[in-house]
């Protein structure tokens, strides 16, 4: 076997709706309903914009893809984990949207490999890398 790539993440929030609210309205996601599913209430899958689902949010005490509601204790941050990354572009228009909506934002530039990020929380107080790579 060989690891080709991350495929996703996945949020347990009792915050869905403002979950969906920021990869949607700050980072131009697509929150859809999982296959299967009827609706977004309690979770769904959020799509960049190649189509792919990069996270699933699923509300916490709610039945999850393996048949039952695993017992899952709610917290903030990521935990053991530090952040997750995303590929994006438009880096004027990211930040310039993210500043417009006042959050908190850390910046770093690595010129040796072309690389700009930008590093924000999303309602979950989990730490987002957003990673714009220049030609």
């Amino acid at each position: 076997m060989t690891v080709l790539s991350l495929d996703h993440v996945n949020i347990r929030t009792v915050s869905v709706e403002e979950t969906y609210a920021f990869y949607r309205d700050l980072l131009g996601m697509e929150p859809r309903a999982a296959p299967g599913a009827k609706s977004i209430d309690d979770g769904g899958w959020i799509y960049a914009m190649d189509g792919k689902p990069v996270v699933h949010v699923r509300r916490i005490g709610t039945p999850d893809m393996r048949g039952g509601s695993t017992p899952f204790v709610a917290g903030q941050g990521t935990g053991p984990i530090d952040h997750f990354a995303l590929k994006c572009e438009d880096y004027d228009g990211v930040r310039a949207r993210l500043e417009a909506k006042g959050v908190t934002l850390n910046f770093n530039d690595l010129p040796q490999i072309n690389l700009r990020q930008i590093f924000v929380r999303d309602p979950n107080d989990i730490l987002v890398e957003l990673n714009f790579f220049e030609a």
